[in-house]
């Protein structure tokens, strides 16, 4: 893999980004509702029917599960428990805290797997969906922990667990992984109708990814975004690129998740801060930031792990 097909990848993700972004600001398009009816329709059925289809028909005795969810999972640890220990050098306070940590783990799944899918086929769509499968949770678990510096009430694991439990991206890998383990796959018949949903969630999830992109504050939280933004977009590729040559996981599947640990986060760190009282301007800022970075450090970063795993 070359620089080439990296920016070729890449080309289709930046311009339904920056078409999202423009289209919001067209006459008929400008409509909050409309954006947030179009989210919620990515979010909520499109983006579980991929996730589901994919994983119905991955063919999981050439991916190494154990493998790969350890050298996903570690290196996320790992820098959320830096970010914590540094909170009080790197936020000025506990909501830009949430933020920072936000911004240092999320990843915006439509994006990964679009470039997954353009990279390497049918099995980096398949390898892509385990990946988000297994990153989904962990991120929401700690960026949901993260929010507990805030509360000055007791806290409740079982609206956590509830949380996590019922995240339709969730559900949509339980349910894929229960159709593959039980031999059931995807039936022809479901095929018809799942699939074109499925087709339909990248674009309409990256134009949304566009029309969700903000600039607050960019310079009041100039300290905090350039942290969180190298810690994002390089520290944790470096680990996690470590991690899967230690491990010794497979190229396709390692450069799949080398790709999820790339990505700039994702819009659903807004909605967070928004509801449970983050700070919600630093991370809509963190996502405008990460998400134009992102398309300078990503083919650098994919480049040294094709080096380094090819």
């Amino acid at each position: 893999m070359s620089l080439v097909p990296i920016l070729l990848a890449l080309l289709p993700v930046t311009v339904l980004i920056a078409f999202g972004l423009v289209l919001k600001r067209l006459p008929g398009f400008r409509s909050p509702e409309f954006w947030s009816g179009a989210e919620k329709l990515a979010y909520y059925y499109l983006l579980p029917a991929l996730l589901f289809t994919s994983v119905a028909e991955v063919d999981v005795a050439h991916v190494p599960l154990a493998r790969l969810a350890a050298a996903l999972v570690i290196p996320t640890v790992i820098v959320s428990l830096g970010i914590v220990l540094t909170r009080r050098v790197i936020a000025r306070d506990l909501p830009a805290f949430t933020s920072v940590l936000q911004g240092g783990i999320r990843f915006n799944t439509y994006i990964g797997l679009s470039l997954a899918g353009s990279l390497f086929g049918p099995e980096g769509s398949a390898v892509a969906a385990i990946a988000a499968a297994i990153l989904v949770p962990t991120v929401n678990v700690i960026s949901s922990l993260g929010f507990e510096f805030l509360r000055t009430g007791p806290s409740s694991l079982l609206a956590l667990l509830r949380a996590i439990a019922t995240n339709p991206l969730v559900l949509g890998c339980i349910a894929g992984a229960v159709a593959n383990i039980t031999g059931l796959g995807l039936p022809d018949v479901a095929a018809t109708v799942l699939d074109p949903l499925a087709a339909a969630s990248l674009p309409i999830g990256l134009l949304c990814v566009g029309a969700g992109l903000q600039t607050f504050s960019m310079r009041a939280h100039a300290r905090a975004i350039v942290i969180s933004t190298f810690i994002k977009l390089l520290v944790l590729p470096g680990l996690s690129l470590t991690a899967l040559f230690v491990l010794d996981v497979p190229t396709v599947p390692a450069l799949v998740g080398l790709i999820f640990q790339s990505i700039a986060t994702a819009s659903s760190g807004y909605v967070m801060a928004r509801q449970l009282g983050g700070d919600a301007k630093l991370i809509a800022a963190l996502i405008a930031g990460q998400t134009v970075v992102m398309l300078l450090t990503m083919p650098v970063v994919l480049l040294v792990g094709q080096f380094m795993l090819g």
